[in-house]
């Protein structure tokens, strides 16, 4: 004979896994601002001396400017005309980290599974939309200085989706089914 589960065991054991997901959604929202915010201040500047480093090597004049609020690139295209690149938010790729952080906060904080887990893979999502902004602008900035500054915005609008698509989906996928396959090896 079994006893049943008393409604006050029942109560505190949902409430002990209601506060765990909390502590987990809170921890990663504080990782997450702390983390975003050291990426406001130095990442264009970093994101700015590696586009700058790539284009020298490729014999691409540039020169880099720290004077307004945002960094800025100097390109001496082709046509020898100049395209002055300010790197915006949106242009750095935060923005998409923004939605990125938001989307894993939010989708996959909540679920079970260790915190240590889940930081891992936020931190690979905080890499990964470095990197693929790093790949956008200087696929961008090599479109403008072979097809001229009118190519650069239609450049800047294509990759922008493509390429936030191309590192959010699969990172945030991977994260999800290796906390489900974590799971599931518990389980069993």
């Amino acid at each position: 004979m079994t006893t049943p589960r008393t409604p006050s065991r029942f109560i505190w054991e949902s409430r002990y896994r209601e506060e765990a997901r909390l502590a987990h959604l809170l921890v990663g929202a504080m990782v997450s601002v702390f983390s975003y915010g050291f990426l406001w201040f130095n990442f264009r500047h970093f994101l700015i001396d590696s586009v700058a480093q790539v284009l020298s090597f490729g014999q691409i004049s540039v020169a880099k400017s720290f004077a307004s609020e945002a960094p800025q690139l100097v390109i001496r295209l082709l046509d020898g005309s100049d395209l002055t690149l300010a790197l915006t938010w949106q242009r750095s790729g935060l923005s998409s980290v923004a939605i990125f952080i938001l989307l894993f906060l939010f989708l996959l904080f909540p679920l079970e599974g260790s915190i240590r887990r889940k930081m891992i893979w936020l931190g690979v999502g905080f890499v990964s939309g470095m990197i693929w902004s790093f790949l956008r602008l200087s696929i961008a900035v090599f479109v403008a200085y072979y097809l001229g500054a009118g190519a650069f915005t239609v450049a800047e609008f294509f990759t922008s989706p493509f390429t936030d698509f191309l590192w959010m989906v699969p990172v945030w996928s991977l994260a999800l089914s290796a906390m489900i396959s974590a799971k599931v090896k518990q389980v069993s």
